[in-house]
């Protein structure tokens, strides 16, 4: 699988890399892989990392929610139709599977996340965010977080 390489078509509009299908694939890799406990993670977790990872703003509003052991105020996140598109394609390609609601990272996905991983220069920034993150949110949280959003 070494001997590939990311390849993109050009189009005549330009397309933001985060509306790419495989742009979010490689981010939800690597949530799975650095974020999910045993390379697991529920939909609102994945869309919670995804809202994260686009912005700086959004990473330190979770980051703050994360050092300060849950105290400081997230806000809500939002729920993208760009995220669900490509839990679609990266489960048809066998990269994740799913089951009683969890995704889980496959065989296959993770050998093309360790490719993303040997790459030093691509996804650095977001790589060393969601490493620093890590498990510190368990599904228990996200929940809870729901839950206090539903009732407001």
């Amino acid at each position: 699988m070494s001997d590939k390489y990311f390849t993109f078509t050009e189009r005549p509009t330009p397309l933001y890399p985060s509306y790419r299908p495989m742009f979010r694939v490689a981010q939800i890799l690597m949530i799975l892989n650095y974020n999910g406990f045993g390379g697991k993670a529920s939909l609102l977790k994945l869309h919670l990392f995804s809202w994260a990872l686009k912005s700086t703003k959004n990473m330190e509003e979770l980051k703050s929610f994360v050092v300060t052991n849950y105290k400081t105020r997230l806000r809500f996140f939002g729920i993208e139709s760009t995220l669900n598109r490509a839990l679609n394609l990266a489960y048809a390609e066998g990269l994740i599977g799913f089951s009683n609601g969890i995704y889980s990272l496959k065989e296959k996905g993770a050998q093309f996340l360790k490719e993303i991983d040997d790459d030093e220069e691509l996804f650095s920034e977001e790589k060393q965010y969601l490493k620093f993150i890590g498990k510190k949110i368990p599904e228990k949280i996200i929940k809870e977080l729901v839950n206090l959003w539903k009732h407001a």
